[in-house]
C-alpha cells in the first residue's frame, strides 16, 4: 500500500528530472515511465532523445526540465556530480540524488541501483526488483517515492568497500569468462560450448552458496591443481588460479575459526 509520502507526490504536480544521458539514465527514465511517474530528462549534447525540451542553450535547458521537478537524479559520472549541483543554482531547492555506489557526497542524498545496465531496456518486473541501497539514515519513500524496490543502508564510510565488491562481483566473472571463451577458440571448440555449464554454476550458487563450490578445489585434490597450474604456463591465467587457490585456502581457514563447517569435500567435476 502506498504511504503518505507516496500518495502525496503522485497527486502533486511534480515529479522527477533526470541529468545524465547515459545508460543509467535511459533505463531509469524508462522504469519511471511504467511506473507511470512524471519525468523530466537532461543531457549536455542536445540530443531529443536525452532531452525533454528542444532548447539549444544548456543552461537554459536544464532550467526547464527541472522547474517543475521535486526529485532531481544526478546520473553523470561520479567526478562530475558535485560540480554539476554547484554551477546551477536552481537544484539547490531540490532532492538531490545521485546513484554512485562508491562516493558519500555531502548534501546530495546517494541511492544506489545494484544492478547491471545493458543496451537494452528492461520489463517492468526486473526493475521492481533492483534493491536499492541507500546512505545511513535515508527514507526510500521519501527520496525516491512512487518506487516499490526493495532497499538497505550502508554507512557512507563503507561505501568504497561495498563498490569494490560490487565490481568484483558483477565484472570480474566476465573478464574471466571473456579470457576462457577465446582459449577455448584457441582450442577449437564451438562457441556456446560453455554456456550451459555457466548456467548452471550461476543457477547452483544462487540456491546454495555454501555447497554449491565443485571441482578440484573443494575436493582438495592437489594433483589436479598441479596439473592445471602447469598447464598454464606462460599463461597469464595461471597467476589467478594460483590467487584463487590461495584465497580459497584463506576462506576455508577462516570459516574454521569462527566455528563454521568447512565445506563438505565433493566428489563432483570438474
Amino acid at each position: 500500500m502506498p504511504n503518505s509520502s507516496e500518495v502525496l507526490f503522485r497527486a502533486s504536480s511534480r515529479g522527477y528530472a533526470i541529468l545524465g544521458g547515459g545508460r543509467l539514465a535511459r533505463h531509469l527514465r524508462h522504469y519511471l515511465s511504467l511506473l507511470g511517474l512524471r519525468c523530466s530528462t537532461w543531457a549536455r549534447q542536445p540530443d531529443p532523445e536525452l532531452n525533454s525540451y528542444p532548447i539549444a542553450d544548456t543552461a537554459e535547458r536544464l532550467h526547464a526540465t527541472v522547474q517543475d521537478a521535486s526529485h532531481v537524479l544526478l546520473l553523470v559520472a561520479d567526478d562530475a556530480i558535485a560540480s554539476l549541483a554547484k554551477r546551477y543554482p536552481e537544484l539547490r531547492s531540490k532532492t538531490l540524488i545521485h546513484c554512485s555506489g562508491a562516493l558519500g557526497i555531502p548534501g546530495i542524498a546517494g541511492a544506489h541501483p545494484l544492478m547491471t545496465f545493458g543496451p537494452k531496456l528492461y520489463e517492468l518486473e526486473t526493475y521492481q526488483k533492483i534493491p536499492f541501497m541507500l546512505d545511513q539514515g535515508l527514507s526510500m519513500a521519501e527520496l525516491l517515492p512512487g518506487l516499490p524496490n526493495p532497499h538497505s543502508h550502508i554507512a557512507v564510510e563503507q561505501k568504497a568497500q561495498y563498490h569494490a565488491l560490487c565490481v568484483m562481483a558483477g565484472n570480474f566473472p566476465q573478464i574471466l569468462w571473456q579470457a576462457i571463451s577465446q582459449r577455448f577458440n584457441e582450442l577449437g571448440l564451438a562457441d556456446g560450448m560453455l554456456e550451459p555449464y555457466l548456467r548452471r554454476v550461476l543457477d547452483n550458487f544462487l540456491a546454495n552458496p555454501t555447497t554449491a563450490l565443485t571441482g578440484p578445489l573443494s575436493r582438495g585434490d592437489q594433483g589436479t591443481i598441479s596439473r592445471n597450474l602447469q598447464s598454464l604456463q606462460s599463461d597469464p591465467l595461471q597467476a589467478l588460479y594460483q590467487s584463487f587457490v590461495e584465497l580459497h585456502a584463506v576462506e576455508q581457514q577462516a570459516q574454521q575459526q569462527i566455528g563454521q563447517p568447512a565445506e563438505p569435500r565433493q566428489q563432483a567435476r570438474p
